[in-house]
């Protein structure tokens, strides 16, 4: 923007959010509800996926103890929103979505090629109904590409250097 660059996906959301949204996705009008989806959004780390992905030891075990502190913030951090619908702040997309669901889309499709069917959220329905949610949203349908694109795009990343 006005020749400025801006970097990382999470600081890139948050900018466009202001700039064009009012920050509405990241919830600026209601400090707890801001607070509660920037603690899910620092909480995603890709690392976890990667690693297991390329099927580094004890990757399995690291990634499933990310998706449970995850998968907890929803339940227990959120629980008053949860019969709202399934985003963390119940029928509102936040910023969490923004940049939690990325990652778990991303890895559903991946995982189960690059490691034997593995199923990403089987044992999160929490996480799991976030990611259904957002993948029925017209605009996320109008933006993803078939397996393939991801699977042939993130070869190089999916196997331990």
């Amino acid at each position: 923007d006005n020749g400025q660059r801006i970097y990382e996906s999470a600081i890139i959301a948050e900018y466009l959010d202001v700039k064009y949204g009012h920050g509405k996705l990241h919830r600026f009008e209601d400090p707890f509800e801001s607070a509660l989806a920037q603690l899910a959004r620092d909480k995603v780390s890709p690392g976890p996926f990667y690693a297991f992905m390329q099927g580094r030891p004890g990757a399995e075990k690291s990634l499933r103890a990310h998706l449970t502190e995850l998968e907890q913030i929803w339940r227990e951090n959120a629980k008053a929103y949860r019969v709202k619908g399934p985003y963390l702040l119940g029928d509102k997309l936040s910023s969490a979505e923004i940049n939690v669901i990325p990652f778990l889309f991303r890895f559903e499709v991946l995982l189960p090629h690059y490691q034997n069917g593995f199923q990403l959220l089987a044992d999160y329905p929490l996480l799991n109904a976030a990611l259904q949610a957002v993948k029925a949203r017209p605009s996320f349908q109008e933006t993803i590409r078939e397996a393939d694109f991801y699977i042939k795009g993130y070869e190089p990343w999916s196997k331990a250097p």
